[in-house]
């Protein structure tokens, strides 16, 4: 059988490994080596130890080159950033954000670039006639109060949720509130005057980072990989060696952007170490009821004993985009969370919460959730087959297990933010990997959004984004 050359140069490098010549754990030859021995260009070197890698013999270690392994000892899986610097960093979000957001009103075809899930998705017809009969047959809905009976069908409802996620949320530490972004904002104005430092994971959410700089607060990075989530042995370091950290935020189920769930022993492990440093945590668990899995993933605040985490949620990814509707339960701060937020918005909408309460309590939101998840699991799948197969081959990503994005490390050699320039000429978007950290990382990542029912038209876009990713990594081999 005739194999292209970089595959022959591919078994003549396994047969060397076979008689021992590189046992595992040994550095290979350069791909300038390779291509000057084997008398093909650099290309054709890389290729091979490409092949290589996908067949699970060779590993790329950054800045040090190709290394044989034991068959299987390699993971596809983004290689976690550096431990963070301390002190605290100023948080400036600079203008790609905002061109970023601005993409939302324009008329690229294929639009990636956001933490949205397409609108077909959603009951919004059913959700629009139950408004108009709440408003049709209780028009003290348009007041500012909320009714007694309304809100205990809603806290009910929200408490019923609460223990099926195996945590406990006594009904007087339940606030509504406009979306998840306030939760948070409020959470942190509760903890925080300006100029502290508080912990976040890197890459992070932009909005975090924009919400962080309105406040006047400074930032700790902690790195966090999409299989583990936040790293526990850089958050100690950091506590040790670093400034004062005020508080944290985290998401410990299906983080954006990486999409990491934390492992349940590590959850506890977090929420015991910031219990002995006495420092809250903020959890932000607004992707947890879109997991892949069998069941809801435990919330940090499961392991809550002495009301250290402020646990903020939302509607808005798993069941009604439009409504802005979260919630919070404040723990030992909820009190002063209330205040702030009479200060802040006063109030949310009574036919909002309504609805909201009607919909929980009739099953019509654990449907809808169920239905949601089972299209964002076939998406993933299908994004994750095409993007491997599209890119070049040392890209790098973890399969999501729940939520709505996933995170794809390119090769050193692309930037990511030049390539989405290349993509918007094509009318194809996504989120350069640079917009989720306050320093100049993640350039050769990005993410993409899987909330959008897979077509031909987002195959193709697929496709065009892994040949503008090898064209990329093509022109800096000349």
């Amino acid at each position: 059988m005739s194999f292209p050359r970089y595959r022959d140069i591919a078994e003549q490098l396994l047969a060397a490994m076979a008689r021992g010549d590189y046992p595992p754990g040994s550095r290979l030859p350069s791909v300038r080596q390779l291509a000057a021995s084997c008398a093909v260009n650099s290309l054709t070197a890389l290729q091979a130890y490409r092949w290589l890698e996908q067949q699970q013999r060779v590993e790329a270690r950054e800045r040090s080159g190709f290394y044989a392994i034991q068959p299987g000892e390699r993971q596809r899986e983004p290689v976690p950033p550096s431990p963070p610097a301390p002190p605290g960093t100023w948080v400036q979000v600079d203008d790609h954000v905002a061109n970023l957001l601005s993409l939302s009103g324009s008329s690229i075809a294929t639009q990636l670039h956001m933490a949205e899930c397409d609108d077909s998705l959603y009951p919004s017809a059913e959700l629009s006639r139950r408004l108009q009969h709440k408003l049709a047959h209780d028009a003290s809905l348009i007041g500012a109060h909320l009714p007694n009976a309304v809100r205990h069908a809603l806290y009910g409802g929200l408490q019923h949720l609460a223990d099926e996620w195996q945590m406990s949320l006594p009904a007087d530490q339940l606030t509504m509130t406009n979306g998840c972004t306030e939760a948070i904002q409020l959470a942190l104005r509760s903890l925080t005057r300006p100029g502290d430092v508080v912990a976040v994971e890197t890459p992070v959410y932009f909005g975090l980072l924009q919400t962080i700089e309105s406040l006047g607060l400074r930032v700790l990075e902690i790195p966090c990989t999409p299989s583990e989530g936040i790293s526990l042995e850089a958050l100690a370091f950091a506590l040790r060696q670093g400034p004062p950290v005020r508080c944290l935020v985290a998401v410990a189920n299906f983080q954006n952007p990486t999409g990491s769930l934390m492992p349940d022993d590590s959850k506890r492990r977090l929420v015991e170490m910031m219990r002995r440093h006495d420092i809250p945590i903020i959890e932000d668990d607004v992707f947890g009821d879109l997991y892949f899995g069998s069941d809801h993933p435990k919330p940090l605040k499961a392991w809550d004993r002495d009301g250290g985490i402020i646990y903020c949620s939302s509607f808005t990814k798993s069941f009604a985009p439009t409504l802005r509707l979260g919630w919070f339960s404040g723990g030992r701060y909820h009190r002063r969370m209330e205040r702030l937020k009479v200060s802040n918005s006063f109030a949310t909408s009574s036919l909002l919460q309504a609805t909201i309460a009607d919909c929980l309590n009739s099953g019509l939101y654990d449907r809808q959730a169920a239905r949601l998840r089972q299209h964002l699991r076939e998406q993933a799948r299908r994004m994750q087959s095409a993007v491997l197969e599209a890119f070049p081959l040392d890209t790098r990503i973890v399969a999501p297990q729940g939520g709505m994005l996933m995170w794809v490390e390119c090769p050193e050699t692309v930037d990511t933010l030049a390539l989405l320039q290349r993509a918007l000429q094509a009318s194809i978007s996504f989120a350069p990997g640079m917009v989720f950290s306050a320093e100049p990382h993640f350039r050769r990542h990005l993410r993409l959004s899987v909330g959008y029912p897979w077509t031909d038209r987002q195959a193709d876009a697929i496709r065009t984004l892994g040949e503008l990713a090898k064209g990329a990594q093509r022109a800096s081999l000349l």
